[in-house]
């Protein structure tokens, strides 16, 4: 080898590792995009599974109010459905004491 060559030779060398280091940069880019993408997705995922969650349980909570409303609705006529019937025996009762 002459001296000419080993300079080339040196030259090429550090040509491919300038470039190893280039593809090294670009592959850890690749992998830090990947990752952030994922991140994003799966944010994305909870967010939507968040709301949905959410939409069940203010669907539950309406349904709920909405039997405890029909139960207090229906109480309520047991109630003065209860209270006619006392008051229809009350005439009779009087009449029996008298």
């Amino acid at each position: 080898m002459g001296i000419g060559n080993i300079k080339e030779f040196q030259q090429s060398q550090m040509t491919k590792v300038a470039r190893r280091k280039e593809e090294e940069k670009q592959i850890k880019k690749g992998i830090y995009q990947t990752k952030m993408m994922i991140q994003s997705q799966t944010t994305e995922i909870f967010d939507k599974e968040r709301e949905k969650s959410r939409e069940r349980t203010e669907l539950s909570r309406e349904e709920a109010g909405q039997a405890k409303t029909k139960e207090q609705a229906r109480r309520k006529t047991d109630v003065h459905t209860e209270m006619k019937k006392m008051l229809s025996t009350a005439p009779r009762n009087i009449a029996m004491k008298i």
